[in-house]
């Protein structure tokens, strides 16, 4: 826990030098708080086979899955602020296509 009594995790890797540092492994499920506003709220970072196998257990077909990245975040600003670099570099959302058998 960080001083403030808040998870040290992020929920979006940091840049560093254009790179993007992820603290955590992607395979870590585990709940954390993070401040917002005048409140806290509780949340968990999920693979993308976690929504997948949920769909497949609740009786449903993946027909589609789209990871999205938006070009207009992209060209912005010709010099690309840390939103813009990293949705270059990894998904803004992953969207599922989904049919009930």
């Amino acid at each position: 826990m960080a001083e403030n009594g808040y998870s040290a995790r992020l929920i979006c890797a940091p840049m560093e030098e254009a790179r993007l540092v992820f603290p955590n492994s992607y395979f870590d499920e585990d709940y954390f708080k993070m401040p917002v506003h005048d409140s806290e709220v509780i949340l968990c970072n999920r693979k993308i086979s976690t929504y997948a196998n949920a769909l497949a257990k609740a009786g449903f077909v993946i027909e589609q899955m789209v990871e999205q990245n938006s070009r207009e975040v992209w060209e912005k600003e010709a010099e690309a602020d840390s939103k813009s670099l990293k949705a270059r570099m990894v998904p803004i959302s992953v969207c599922f296509k989904a049919r009930k058998l």
